[in-house]
């Protein structure tokens, strides 16, 4: 043993204040306990389905869907360790939920070890933006009292007397929450009794430390690049790992970050963020594994529990303790429509009352039971996440794939644990599924494709473009990104309950069985999602339009974008751009959207392009594009949406409104450079060009299981 300096961030307010504690103890460079979770920058089934595209020059690229997989510990009982003592179940219970939740971060030795740039965006910006979003989304019943951990047994049976845990003979030397050796300052004495639970004492042999004050949740961080880490492509994966004995809130959780992972690139933070921010919430109780010790609003166990243990009754096949059906109900949706037929479906219902009301709310279907839990992705995924059909960029849906949102039902969900209360300002509005009703969320995307279809009504949030060359891209809801329907032909045939179409245009009769969306847990409905262009696996650019990295390399800039803070995505017209000089002509095949910075001014939306100025007069109307830029005269059109859907809020602070629509003025009323050539007239060269990096894009599909975190 050694002695060297720990640091134990508290992060509060606007940044850490760091308490140093002198710690003598051993380093460990623990193996993860099985059964953590796990994060992949990419959806395995988006992985595998994006493959590297046909050159057209030098530089090969490839696009990818943009998706983080997710996933929740689902530790077996043995690797939590429950009863820490606080104070008396009956005092705590009579506590009002009102303090803000002080999460204190505990960092292993291996967080210093990370690169520079790396150790201070996790620790200046990333883990105090996460912790402080949770503290003040939730509120908690105060701890007042030290917190001491308990330590781990040798056996994994033990003893409860009065409420304490004794270990049969003896305790382990090391205690561990995930990979992190808990700080022997941190821990209880160790309590035995003999293995016939007799002679009940302390061990003479250890103390009690002098324990964690001013907090009610201790959260130690790794930065290890373990087996999990899965050469580079694992984030971080996390869990709770130790439970108070008064009304089981978790009261410890570990996350281990794999430094290979991280990225610094500015385009990908608020990924890393709500990545970070998800698993926090894992570990604070969204997991499969604490729904069993959820609690009502008087701290009553919503589950009913052993008389002997005081703890819920053991499912022995899945190894979790069993939750009652006042908190998940299995419900069975009849006549769920599937290709060429309808099939029964068993789901799982998330059923407290404060998420009954948030989701019911939502989608404006007051019939609807619960909010629906994911079915797929095997242990640490399922039951453990939003299902992704239904609320498919919910941050806590088992795969990130465009810019998350921790909505009020996840808030909801938090509060009905009976361990804290939630400050719905917090919330981010969640666009997904927003008040379309009970036949988008009770029933399939089959029937919700198909019914729209024949009543001539949009299927948003659906698609049903199929992906081929050229390649037609489209704008995210929000308008936050240019994106793709991820509706891609898959390897093999979908199972049944997943094969949503009797036909599509371009697709051979008799094959629509093999296309679905590329993301499985959303049971392959096909959906418009973010992607990004990669060379040598390494991104190039994303397609989100805030960031200013996102921008085309001039030379390449054929449609004349223009990414940052002010930029949103905007469609094209039917055809294609093109770009003109004195000695050839070229037509990009990539076209359909792309983003370009604008302004709210007068009453109405102005698009800005090439620094050139276009009003728009009315949703529809077409701005015919015509303007020099790095030697050529660029053609194109870009077409104006609703002034509300843009410009509402902005104007609305303003004490203003959109102008009501109006004719357009003549072309002439807007910017048109000419193309000027001198001397004699040269043949034009004529030739098609795809994309922005001169590439025919083209991916295939298949089917993989996500991989977890916590």
């Amino acid at each position: 043993m050694f002695c060297r300096n720990i640091w134990l961030a508290k992060l509060t307010g606007s940044g850490p204040n760091y308490r140093p504690q002198k710690i003598c103890r051993k380093i460990l460079l623990a193996q993860v306990e099985r059964n953590l979770l796990q994060i992949n920058f990419f959806h395995t089934g988006i992985t595998a389905a994006c493959k590297t595209f046909a050159k057209r020059t030098n530089v090969t690229q490839r696009l990818k869907f943009r998706s983080v997989a997710l996933a929740s510990s689902q530790l077996a009982p043995v690797h939590v360790i429950h009863g820490v003592q606080l104070e008396p179940h009956h005092v705590i219970r009579k506590r009002s939920i009102d303090q803000p939740l002080r999460i204190l971060i505990v960092y292993d030795e291996s967080v210093y070890r990370l690169d520079t740039d790396k150790f201070s965006l996790i620790n200046n910006t990333i883990l105090p933006e996460a912790v402080r979003f949770w503290e003040q989304a939730l509120m908690v019943r105060q701890t007042k009292e030290i917190i001491r951990l308990n330590r781990k047994c040798e056996s994994s049976q033990v003893f409860v007397k009065n409420s304490m845990t004794y270990c049969i003979d003896s305790c382990k030397p090391i205690t561990l929450c995930g990979e992190v050796q808990v700080p022997p300052d941190h821990l209880d004495v160790c309590r035995v009794c003999n293995s016939t639970g007799q002679d009940c004492h302390e061990d003479p042999n250890t103390t009690a430390g002098s324990g964690i004050s001013n907090a009610d949740f201790v959260f130690y961080v790794s930065a290890l690049q373990s087996e999990r880490c899965h050469k580079g492509l694992t984030v971080a994966y996390a869990a709770h790992c130790q439970q108070e004995a008064g009304l089981d809130r978790p009261i410890a959780g570990h996350a281990n970050l794999c430094p290979d992972s991280i990225s610094t690139k500015p385009q990908e933070l608020q990924t890393l963020l709500s990545t970070v921010k998800h698993e926090i919430l894992h570990a604070l109780g969204f997991s499969v594994s604490l729904y069993a010790f959820f609690r009502n609003d008087d701290g009553s166990p919503r589950t009913p529990r052993k008389p002997d243990t005081g703890k819920p009754y053991l499912n022995e096949k899945f190894q979790i303790h069993q939750w009652s059906d006042e908190t998940i109900r299995k419900v069975v949706r009849t006549d769920w429509a599937v290709r060429d037929g309808t099939i029964n479906r068993t789901i799982d219902m998330f059923v407290t009352p404060r998420v009954v009301k948030e989701v019911r709310d939502h989608f404006n279907c007051q019939k609807l039971e619960g909010a629906e839990l994911e079915d797929q992705g095997g242990e640490g995924t399922a039951l453990t996440h939003w299902e992704k059909r239904v609320l498919e960029n919910e941050a806590m849906t088992g795969t990130h794939t465009q810019s998350s949102a921790f909505s009020r039902i996840t808030l909801a969900l938090m509060e009905d644990s009976g361990w804290y209360r939630a400050n719905y300002s917090m919330a981010s509005p969640l666009t997904w599924g927003r008040n379309l009703g009970c036949n988008f969320a009770m029933r399939s995307c089959k029937e919700w494709i198909t019914s729209n279809t024949l009543k001539g009504r949009s299927i948003h949030p659906f698609c049903a473009k199929v992906k081929r060359d050229p390649l037609q891209t489209e704008c995210t809801d929000d308008r936050s990104s240019v994106a793709l329907c991820n509706l891609v032909r898959h390897v093999a045939p979908l199972p049944t309950q997943y094969q949503n179409f009797d036909s599509l245009a371009h697709v051979p009769v008799g094959e629509e069985g093999f296309y679905g969306g590329s993301v499985s847990l959303a049971d392959h409905c096909p959906y418009i999602q973010e992607f990004t262009w990669r060379s040598k696996n390494v991104v190039v650019r994303g397609s989100q339009c805030q960031f200013e990295d996102n921008n085309p390399k001039p030379e390449k800039n054929f449609a004349l974008e223009s990414y940052g803070p002010n930029s949103k995505c905007f469609d094209h017209s039917e055809n294609m751009w093109e770009e003109r000089s004195c000695r050839q002509t070229r037509e990009w095949q990539h076209w359909g959207s792309g983003c370009y910075q604008y302004r709210c001014d007068h009453g109405r939306l102005h698009i800005m392009i090439a620094n050139k100025s276009y009003e728009c007069f009315f949703a529809g109307q077409k701005l015919n594009v015509q303007l020099m830029a790095e030697g050529w005269l660029h053609r194109g059109a870009v077409i104006c949406p609703s002034c509300k859907d843009v410009c509402n809020s902005v104007f609305e602070r303003r004490g203003e409104r959109c102008k009501v629509s109006e004719d357009a003025p003549p072309d002439s009323f807007y910017p048109r450079d000419e193309l000027k050539c001198s001397g004699a007239s040269t043949p034009h060269i004529r030739g098609l060009l795809s994309s922005f990096v001169l590439l025919t894009m083209a991916f295939t599909a298949s089917t993989s299981v996500s991989r977890l975190y916590s």
